[in-house]
């Protein structure tokens, strides 16, 4: 894994010339793999598009998971920080200008036909080539004011964080281990009684211990399904004893079926 720092991951960008945008918009594939971007913002929105493998996103507010074939919305001026594993996708950029809504926080969309299509499209006009096209000056102003739309299809791929330092370090633990993560070493990582960090965690992140944790355990799910394992071995890795009440998480949060998600991604 490449690991980036915050000066590294300007760096970065300066290179690849997404640090001084000009125009409506323009299309950007990255081809970095096992890659993460250290803290950074966009002067332009940015509209990441999953093709395949899953990436995920942080911000100070919350972790977010972007499963393939399924988009993310930075808006401009948000800090964030990415982990890109083995994934390809694409990103458009857009002038603040262009978009009807202040959309200030990151959301995962439902990609529907019409959006997947438009964004694919739009990998004719990288940075250099859309500028000088009054076409696609105005096919990124028309995207543009459809996403307004779209942002409405936003998917619960949401884990939000705590600037509690007690939170987060049982949060942390969770993260990297969904599998052997209970309410007892979530306390102990606290170092608190059950009855505080339950009324804590509430009161820090505005939903409670139990919902937290299935969430993480399910987008935990979704990334090693992405990358091929089997739903009886996931379900047993993120901490499922039942098979059964972990198609039903999984259906209630992706809205459908972890068998359905893995199909998919493989067809």
């Amino acid at each position: 894994m490449r690991v980036l720092t915050e000066e590294e991951t300007q760096a970065e960008l300066k290179t690849l010339a997404l640090d001084d945008p000009t125009g409506a918009g323009f299309a950007f594939s990255n081809t970095a793999r096992d890659t993460f971007y250290g803290w950074h913002a966009h002067p332009y929105h940015q509209l990441l598009y999953a093709i395949s493998g899953a990436t995920q996103l942080e911000t100070a507010e919350a972790r977010y998971m972007l499963p393939p074939q399924r988009a993310a919305w930075i808006p401009a001026g948000v800090r964030h920080r990415t982990l890109v594993s083995q994934v390809e996708g694409v990103s458009l950029y857009f002038d603040p200008a262009d978009v009807p809504t202040g959309a200030g926080r990151v959301r995962i969309m439902l990609a529907d036909p019409l959006l997947r299509e438009m964004i694919l499209h739009a990998q004719r006009w990288p940075r250099g080539m859309a500028e000088g096209a009054p076409i696609a000056q105005s096919y990124f102003r028309t995207l543009a004011l459809l996403c307004a739309e779209w942002l409405e299809s936003e998917l619960p791929l949401r884990l939000p964080r705590s600037e509690d330092p007690a939170i987060a370090r049982a949060m942390d633990q969770v993260i990297a281990e969904p599998g052997t993560a209970t309410l007892a070493t979530a306390t102990a990582a606290a170092r608190m009684s059950e009855r505080s960090f339950r009324r804590r965690f509430a009161a820090s992140v505005g939903m409670s211990w139990q919902a937290w944790l299935t969430q993480a355990r399910i987008m935990a799910a979704m990334t090693r399904l992405a990358e091929g394992g089997r739903v009886t071995d996931v379900a047993a890795e993120v901490g499922f004893s039942s098979l059964s009440a972990f198609a039903l998480a999984f259906a209630k949060v992706c809205g459908e079926t972890p068998s359905a998600y893995r199909a998919r991604l493989r067809g």
